[in-house]
């Protein structure tokens, strides 16, 4: 359902007041309209799992794709004209190239629509004796069919032409709007009138350093939320549309989740966490083992989780529940690849050798390596995978350098091959081309030998150093209480940063407090600037918010400095 409307922006100290408001609201007091037992035939449930393909995929339970019309006499696909592209994965809604594309979920079917103050509640505005037009009264069954079928809402009102108008059989449209009852028709759990609960999670392997550093900033904005009142004691929440708004207001809990042992049992212990203590979303996270046993937990519970502080994240182009910084060490691998091509005569063919020392450091980075140099069109890599205590030393590299007779080589281990790439500098038949993870290497990159450093590359996915300090520094400003700063470790500065964002998508649903509602929040935002990554962006229903990295080398001398020798690699 779109309609055209101009957006009204929130500047200054509204939009300060506004932030630090609107943590989303309460469902109406009326419930969404149940379901029978059977829906068109079938089970309730059956039905629901149908509905919710034609919404996404624009699929029919027949298995063909749904028909429908645009721009009065436009034939579309559903599959390629789907609900979801417009009114997003939780029914609330978007608004782009000047459309808003107004809620079709079950909570804001089932109430009448006004044109003045649209988020009270039909309780508020008889409180607050508010007598406004409505744009429209609640939908039914037939009159929800009637505008799927014609585009008129229940006064005849006829919604933008954008808006598809569906040829759906009475059965498949009693499928359609049983799901559609269904949507968010009810706040997700772990909101209730007064709070929004949440929760981090902390692996045991983490140090009780790196611990502290992400949990003083996050418990010093949720104790900096909770001070204010829905109101803050302004004038302005005083009147109606003060309290329209202030009506968004939550407190905060956070509840840290402790996961001890093997990571095959962390889901079970995730399991017994969230039956004590249903939560909204897990904010952040850390952990230094491979992320897939909680990313696993909250697609099977759809359970969002913000930005765990992680480099090892599922790559994934489906999944929905987890919102990451970047694809972490597998990103590094894919911008090296996309250099490494460009450096040279296209036509040129490049012999490529990775150099992988086991484990999932390894593994990612040179399956980000060569998934991207495969797409590119590229030929085959030759791997050598080191074994648990194999090292690189410069017999090695001699006799691969002599064998493989390499153009690019790339060696996805630790410092322990820095003495023999030290050795091999002179070498006739070295290539001209080294690569290595600076993220891998951490505070030892800078003792690489300098011999070396005319010939390597090292992929590099944060801000430039020399420009970095001009933002982190914003961080400080919830990091009271910390023993110690350790900013390599962008532990505190990432939880900062998750915490911007956070705030983002508390703003933005407003009242609408369904997790799928904050995800989709999150992919409307415009591109943020924040400490660590030069830039995060988002779009709907992408999970990686830094899509770049840069590759960089070492200057000449005993102090060295990382120099740029890319733009910001984008994937």
């Amino acid at each position: 359902m779109l309609e055209t409307h101009p957006r009204r922006a929130l500047t200054g100290a509204f939009l300060s007041l506004f932030l630090m408001a609107s943590a989303g609201a309460a469902p109406p007091k009326k419930a969404a309209k149940s379901s029978s037992r059977l829906v068109a035939g079938l089970p309730s449930e059956k039905a629901l799992a149908l509905g919710e393909r034609m919404y996404r995929e624009g699929i029919l339970p027949s298995g063909e794709p749904l028909q429908a019309v645009v721009s009065g006499d436009v034939p579309v696909a559903g599959t390629a004209f789907t609900c979801v592209s417009c009114h997003v994965r939780s029914g609330l809604g978007s608004f782009e190239g000047g459309i808003v594309t107004l809620a079709t979920n079950g909570a804001k079917l089932a109430q009448p629509r006004y044109w003045k103050f649209p988020n009270l509640l039909p309780e508020e505005r008889k409180d607050l004796r508010v007598q406004t037009p409505m744009a429209r009264p609640p939908y039914n069954d037939k009159t929800l069919a009637h505008l799927l079928r014609t585009g008129l809402d229940p006064n005849g009102r006829e919604l933008n032409y954008v808006m598809p108008r569906y040829d759906l059989t009475d059965q498949d449209m009693a499928i359609l709007t049983h799901y559609l009852w269904s949507l968010s028709a009810k706040l997700s759990p772990g909101v209730d009138d007064t709070t929004i609960r949440l929760a981090t999670v902390i692996t045991d392997e983490v140090s009780p350093e790196d611990q502290e550093a992400m949990l003083v900033p996050l418990n010093n904005y949720v104790a900096r939320h909770n001070t204010h009142s829905s109101g803050f004691g302004n004038r302005m929440y005083l009147s109606i549309g003060g309290k329209e708004m202030s009506g968004a207001y939550r407190k905060l809990s956070l509840s840290v989740w402790k996961l001890q042992g093997a990571p095959e049992t962390w889901g079970r212990q995730l399991e017994a966490y969230l039956a004590k203590e249903p939560v909204f979303a897990l904010l952040g996270g850390i952990s230094y083992q491979d992320w897939r046993p909680i990313h696993s937990f909250c697609e099977s519970h759809k359970l969002p989780c913000l930005f765990p502080i992680t480099d090892l994240p599922v790559i994934s182009e489906t999944d929905w529940y987890t919102q990451y910084f970047s694809k972490g060490y597998y990103q590094e691998g894919q911008a090296a690849a996309r250099y490494l091509r460009s450096l040279d005569d296209p036509l040129r063919a490049f012999r490529v050798v990775q150099i992988i020392q086991d484990g999932p450091e390894g593994r990612d980075l040179s399956a980000g390596f060569l998934e991207t140099w495969q797409e590119l069109g590229q030929g085959g890599v030759k791997e050598i995978r080191l074994g648990k205590g194999e090292t690189v030393n410069a017999a090695t590299l001699r006799t691969l350098l002599q064998q493989e007779k390499p153009t690019a080589v790339l060696i996805w281990t630790g410092a322990q091959c820095f003495e023999g790439l030290d050795q091999v500098a002179d070498s006739l038949d070295r290539p001209g081309f080294f690569f290595m993870s600076s993220r891998l290497l951490g505070p030892k990159l800078y003792g690489f030998p300098e011999k070396a450093r005319a010939f390597t590359w090292f992929t590099y996915p944060f801000r430039d150093p020399k420009d970095e300090p001009n933002v982190s520094k914003y961080a400080n400003s919830l990091l009271a209480g910390l023993s110690r700063h350790q900013p390599e470790t962008r532990v505190s500065t990432r939880t900062y940063s998750l915490l911007q964002l956070f705030q983002l998508g508390l703003m933005d649903m407003d009242r609408n407090l369904y997790r799928d509602n904050l995800l989709d929040r999150l992919g409307m935002q415009r591109d943020q600037v924040l400490p660590d990554f030069l830039r995060l962006s988002f779009g709907p229903g992408q999970r990686y918010a830094s899509k770049g990295c840069f590759i960089m080398q070492l200057s000449p001398g005993p102090d060295p400095k990382l120099v740029r020798k890319s733009d910001w690699v984008i994937h």
